[in-house]
């Protein structure tokens, strides 16, 4: 029974503490309303008027964020927490003091009791103090602690309360522009806010972008009543005048923009707050290799290059880029009008590319980051030198006394080098069709420019008449990129002559031997009869005049063109004898009368008359006229013996010309027998129609009215 007074009388007690502190509790947050929401609306209102600087905002926002910290925790959060028994909170000995001053009947027994309570937990008379304790608690027990606190006292903290709760709702419902910008600007208090003037400046934040190392111009706008005539911008400790476009546009030029800048705007005393012009940083090369390595078979060392993009090359060469770019997150190439390729990236600013040049072309360099895309781009050019055809000459000279042999000269030439140099020919069948084209090295040419000779007997190539050989030479190149290419020389023919072309040309020759001997018979005569007439005047004077001399210098002179027309008329006749060799023409029988008249030539072009003259010119210039007269003597006795040698050998000719013709004619109507035989056996065959028939004959014809002219004419 003691214990449950005791215990009845210390929750009383506990309940006047938690009572007490929710008096604490309501009476304190009228003083933070109070407090908290007048200092609110005066710093709003102040704000809202005066535009304080950021630093002074900033100072009063903290200054009222800790105040109403401090507010809150000591009136509100305190009385709560103890309201709870979290913390240190009022014993019971205290709160018995507090009751007693509104119980004083109380007062005294209240403290009797905690204080025997204390005594009785070491007392030998433990249970006489709680008798005596369950006594007194009895006493007191009807007795209504909590209405030691009257809460409603409270009331009169509410004219603390009120009066800012009562302001905060008229300037929410009457001037909400206070609160709302007041608070915005405190909010912000390191934002710099413009106070109101007759003007104000517009720009747009979210264009104050520029690129990195470009221009970028600020365009401002002026709104208000009263318009400034200028406008000037404040770059750290530098002002500068802005460019007027229009009454209310202003604008300034950023030059070579390469970081971020900070500026404000101010005229006839309005500034503005302070803006950034934010830098996108850009892509930019700093620097970049070139290397060129070219085509192994020009011989030519590879190259590195710094900085250079328009590059000069031969064809085939692989160009390797390697770029030193900034701010770069890709990299691309773009050749003509194909899409861009993208370079490899190997380092935090490296791009590497490879490409072979086999064409003309420019190309673009295009570079990336996050912020700009294709930011930039540079053109370059490539300019290839491609591999030039080889060149080819030659000059063709013939033997004089074997047609068939040819010799060959010529140069060949290439850019980079010769790999093969060939002659090639191909034999055309007078009877229709072609044999395989032939073809032969020349030699193991090297170096970029060769020489060469060749000779060819075309007698090796067993040829029938109206046979046609076409020949030329080729040179092929070193090209290692599209293969080797070639040049070739202008085509070059040899045609054996037909039989009818072969007895023609043998006939034209020995008409016009006849004629140069004749001819040369005629004026040896002539020269005879000249010489003696000279040798007699000569004879008459004492010495050679100059009259006489020009005489005799043109005797000579006709002495050696008669000289001349008989080595043209040896040079006939040999070339006759040639080509019957060529035609298997050769008679035994003839060829014996062939050959005295080869000797014959032989005399009559004989070196004693050259050396004869050249003494005759030799006496002219040293004017000796008794040595002159018995040259003279000589040169007569020659010419003499000269004239019988033209006679005999005219004569040995014609008698060779008439024998040659016979057989001509001869081997003739054997070949006309010969076909008309086929034709009859044709015809009987029924093998040919009547118009080829028709076509043989007239061949046949033909060749028998040209034997018999040729026969009427000799």
């Amino acid at each position: 029974m003691q214990r449950d007074n005791y215990s009845l009388l210390i929750e009383k007690l506990d309940g006047f503490i938690r009572k007490f502190y929710i008096n604490q509790l309501l009476r304190g947050a009228l003083y933070t309303v109070g407090v908290v929401l007048g200092l609110f609306i005066l710093l709003n209102v102040a704000e809202y008027y005066f535009y304080f600087s950021t630093g002074v905002r900033t100072g009063l926002l903290w200054g009222f964020l800790v105040l109403s910290a401090v507010t809150v925790w000591q009136w509100v959060a305190l009385p709560l927490m103890h309201y709870f028994h979290l913390g240190k909170v009022i014993s019971h000995e205290k709160a018995a003091s507090i009751i007693g001053e509104h119980f004083t009947n109380v007062k005294d027994k209240l403290l009797n009791i905690l204080q025997l309570k204390q005594q009785s937990n070491n007392a030998i008379y433990a249970e006489l103090i709680n008798a005596s304790i369950n006594q007194k608690s009895e006493e007191i027990r009807i007795v209504p602690f909590q209405a030691a606190i009257d809460l409603g006292k409270n009331r009169k903290y509410l004219r603390y309360a009120l009066p800012p709760v009562m302001l905060l709702l008229f300037l929410i419902l009457g001037a909400p522009n206070i609160l709302r910008e007041g608070t915005m600007r405190l909010w912000n208090s390191s934002t710099k806010f413009e106070k109101p003037a007759p003007f104000k400046f517009l720009i747009n934040p979210d264009s104050l972008r520029a690129v990195q190392f470009s221009d970028f111009v600020l365009n401002v706008k002026v709104d208000g009543a009263v318009l400034p005539n200028e406008v000037f911008i404040s770059l750290g400790n530098v002002q500068y005048r802005l460019e007027k476009n229009a009454a209310n546009e202003f604008s300034y030029k950023f030059t070579n923009v390469q970081k971020d800048t900070e500026f404000k705007l101010f005229s006839a005393g309005v500034e503005s707050r302070d803006y950034t012009l934010n830098v996108l940083r850009k892509p930019n090369i700093l620097s970049f290799n070139t290397k060129l390595n070219f085509p192994a078979y020009i011989g030519r060392a590879n190259e590195e290059l710094s900085n250079v993009g328009d590059l000069v090359v031969p064809q085939g060469t692989d160009i390797g880029w390697v770029f030193n770019a900034q701010n770069t997150d890709n990299l691309q190439l773009r050749f003509g009008s194909n899409a861009g390729e993208e370079a490899k990236r190997f380092d935090d600013e490296l791009f590497q590319f490879r490409r072979r040049a086999l064409k003309d072309e420019t190309y673009k360099l295009f570079l990336s980051n996050s912020i700009l895309q294709g930011a930039d781009s540079v053109a370059y050019t490539i300019t290839v030198i491609p591999d030039l055809h080889p060149q080819i000459s030659v000059e063709e000279f013939k033997d004089s006394s074997n047609l068939r042999l040819a010799f060959f000269a010529g140069d060949a030439s290439d850019d980079y080098g010769i790999h093969t140099l060939t002659f090639n020919y191909q034999i055309k069948k007078a009877k229709g069709g072609q044999l395989p084209m032939n073809s032969s090295k020349i030699g193991n040419p090297k170096g970029k420019q060769s020489q060469y000779d060749y000779s060819w007997d075309i007698s090796n190539l067993n040829l029938e008449p109206g046979d046609e050989v076409q020949y030329y030479f080729e040179v092929f190149d070193n090209d290692g990129v599209n293969g080797s290419k070639s040049a070739r020389t202008g085509l070059m023919t040899y045609k054996m002559p037909t039989l009818d072309e072969f007895r023609q040309q043998q006939a034209d020759n020995s008409e016009e031997i006849k004629k140069d001997l004749e001819k040369a018979l005629k004026e040896s005569l002539k020269i005879q009869e000249d010489l003696k007439k000279l040798r007699d005047k000569v004879l008459q004077k004492k010495e050679m005049d100059w009259q006489t001399r020009k005489e005799m210098e043109k005797l000579m002179d006709r002495q050696k063109q008669l000289q001349q027309e008989l080595e043209q008329a040896k040079q006939t006749f040999d070339e006759n004898k040639q080509q019957q060799k060529e035609f298997n023409q050769e008679n035994p029988q003839l060829q014996e009368k062939q050959e005295k008249l080869d000797k014959m030539f032989e005399e009559t072009m004989n070196e004693d008359m050259k050396k004869l003259l050249e003494d005759i010119q030799k006496l002219l210039e040293e004017q000796n006229k008794d040595e002159m007269l018995e040259k003279m003597e000589d040169m007569q006795m020659s010419n003499e013996e000269l004239n019988k040698e033209l006679e005999r050998l005219e004569e040995l000719y014609k008698q060779l010309e008439v024998e040659q013709m016979l057989d001509q004619q001869i081997e003739q109507l054997e070949e006309l027998a010969k076909e008309q035989e086929e034709l009859a056996k044709e015809t009987e065959e029924e093998k040919k129609g009547t118009e080829a028939l028709e076509k043989s004959n007239k061949n046949s014809t033909r060749s028998w009215r040209n034997w018999t002219r040729r026969w009427t004419n000799f």
